[in-house]
């Protein structure tokens, strides 16, 4: 009885010693990183070029990061003799799906989910930004992503800014003057992992 039990006891370790807890990078077959520049151009409602970047960890067809991003001089939306630039700036959380990441042209999709403010610089006022707004930054973009060498790809996405918490009581610009249609170019340098079906 007692040899019984020492083998169901040494069994039973020798399983457990020999299980591996499943975990998100231990089950994905690509694990990576990347980092580069984003472009964002208006389409509509008078918005002007914006530029940043970002960075994140790919998983598979997956990526996880952050970004920033900046712009200056919507001179569309001044009227207002008293002001001389407006400046919008935001920056957050950066999510993205690539897929299938290993063929050369494919499709790429994101959102970005930030944080920022709407400034103004008075000509009255030699302190910038003036009339801070906090906004919440919601951009969703949708398009194809070419793959150049295994360390540089170029998306290419249509995509919306929304952006909300503008203050309009000020009489600058209205509530969703910064809402409008985006054409987006992301600029990814890193390691995308390796493709084991593939290479």
């Amino acid at each position: 009885m007692k040899k019984i039990l020492i083998l169901s006891w040494a069994a039973l370790l020798s399983c457990a010693l020999s299980a591996q807890h499943e975990t998100l990078f231990g089950r994905a077959r690509d694990i990576g990183a990347f980092g580069g520049p984003i472009v964002e151009m208006g389409l509509n409602n008078d918005l002007n070029t914006a530029v940043g970047g970002g960075g994140a960890i790919v998983i598979d067809n997956f990526f996880i990061g952050g970004y920033g991003v900046g712009s200056v001089d919507f001179d569309a939306l001044i009227e207002n003799e008293e002001i001389e630039q407006i400046e919008l700036g935001h920056g957050g959380f950066w999510l993205g799906y690539a897929f299938p990441s290993y063929k050369v042209i494919h499709l790429y999709g994101s959102g970005r989910i930030g944080w920022g403010g709407v400034g103004i610089d008075l000509s009255d006022n030699p302190n910038f930004p003036q009339d801070v707004d906090n906004v919440f930054v919601l951009t969703p973009e949708l398009g194809l992503e070419l793959n150049l060498t295994r360390w540089f790809r170029v998306g290419a996405t249509y995509g919306y800014r929304f952006v909300k918490g503008v203050n309009e009581d000020l009489g600058y610009y209205k509530a969703d003057s910064f809402d409008g249609s985006m054409l987006n170019l992301t600029f990814r340098f890193g390691w995308f992992g390796w493709h084991r079906d593939n290479y």
